[in-house]
């Protein structure tokens, strides 16, 4: 059994969140690490994270009706019951096909927790298709099913603005942050010019090349307001990656709407948190290589920093372009100290 296999069968009677409402980031920093080049420091992390996480919460009632079950979080074992015997009696790609659409919609879920898990378990069972790996798709599944939360407003990409002008003239919510992100996301219903902006956004020519402009984008954004609000600006840049990670095993009727799904919940982080935040220039100096940022950030040991760093590491390994290295610098820098 390797590093991974072995860390999701530590996790896998965990529940996906804890401490009144945080998203369990165990099997998501274990498949980083493993891709970072660092799968020696999965047990240590493990163990040494175990002990903070709640146990899974057990089952209540047998699921009939997924929509009225959709969004409850007092399901969660229900759900995980749900999805594991979906992945008994289909393959994991139908399960997927099927699910995506239903749930994409609701991308607020966790915070993002529920698509990024998502998209972590979906790039480790395609490795390879081993029990744990499976039993990790059902996991990630069911939360991002009970987490289930959608934004204010309708995306619908129909303007004439680029990403980079569309995300420039973005409004912000004059309200200091409070609470955790998805409720705080929800105060965007106050903002009704919040949904224009999102519309403001032309459609997408190539959803694949759009996406990565898309995490180019909010890379830069993340670059200036990391400082004030990291967590919410790091979901900003690792939930486009997430995605686009796994776009290619996605039915192709499904990229258009997942892609402005993508674009409002980034462009909603930015709307909800950018209040009162000092923008900080782009670096100026040469970044660091990113074996270097790869070994740094599985040092820190901090799930953002490590999540975000394989994120932007993954980016630049395509497109090569510096800013994704800056990201992973700054990440390294801000939240793994």
């Amino acid at each position: 059994m390797d590093h991974l296999d072995e860390a999701l069968v530590r996790l896998a009677e965990t529940g996906p969140e804890f401490d009144g409402g945080l998203s369990n980031h165990g099997p998501m920093v274990a498949e980083a690490l493993v891709r970072l080049g660092a799968p020696e420091m999965v047990p240590g992390w493990i163990s040494a994270y175990l002990p903070k996480l709640d146990d899974q919460p057990g089952t209540r009632d047998r699921i009939t009706d997924w929509r009225d079950a959709l969004g409850d979080k007092r399901r969660i074992g229900d759900w995980t019951a749900y999805f594991t015997a979906a992945l008994t009696e289909s393959s994991w790609r139908d399960v997927l096909a099927l699910w995506w659409p239903r749930l994409s919609p609701g991308l607020a879920a966790g915070a993002t927790h529920g698509v990024i898990r998502t998209a972590h378990a979906v790039r480790a069972v395609a490795d390879q298709e081993t029990d744990p790996r499976q039993a990790e798709l059902a996991h990630a599944l069911a939360y991002w099913a009970a987490a289930y939360a959608e934004l204010p407003g309708r995306p619908l990409t129909t303007g004439v603005r680029t990403m980079e002008q569309a995300a420039a003239v973005l409004p912000i919510l004059e309200l200091a942050p409070k609470g955790r992100i998805v409720a705080h996301l929800g105060n965007l219903k106050d903002l009704p010019e919040f949904a224009n902006a999102v519309s403001a956004l032309r459609p997408p020519s190539d959803v694949q090349a759009d996406l990565s402009e898309l995490s180019r984008v909010f890379s830069g954004v993340f670059l200036a307001h990391a400082r004030h609000a990291p967590i919410a600006f790091t979901h900003a840049v690792t939930m486009p990656v997430a995605v686009s990670s796994i776009l290619h095993l996605l039915p192709q009727e499904t990229w258009r709407p997942t892609y402005d799904r993508v674009w409002q919940m980034s462009a909603a982080l930015y709307s909800g948190y950018a209040y009162q935040g000092a923008v900080e220039p782009p670096p100026s100096a040469d970044p660091p290589a990113p074996d270097e940022l790869a070994g740094r950030a599985a040092e820190t040991g901090e799930e953002h920093a490590i999540k975000l760093t394989e994120a932007a590491l993954r980016r630049h390994a395509i497109t090569e372009d510096p800013v994704f290295l800056h990201v992973a610098a700054r990440a390294i820098e801000v939240l793994g100290t």
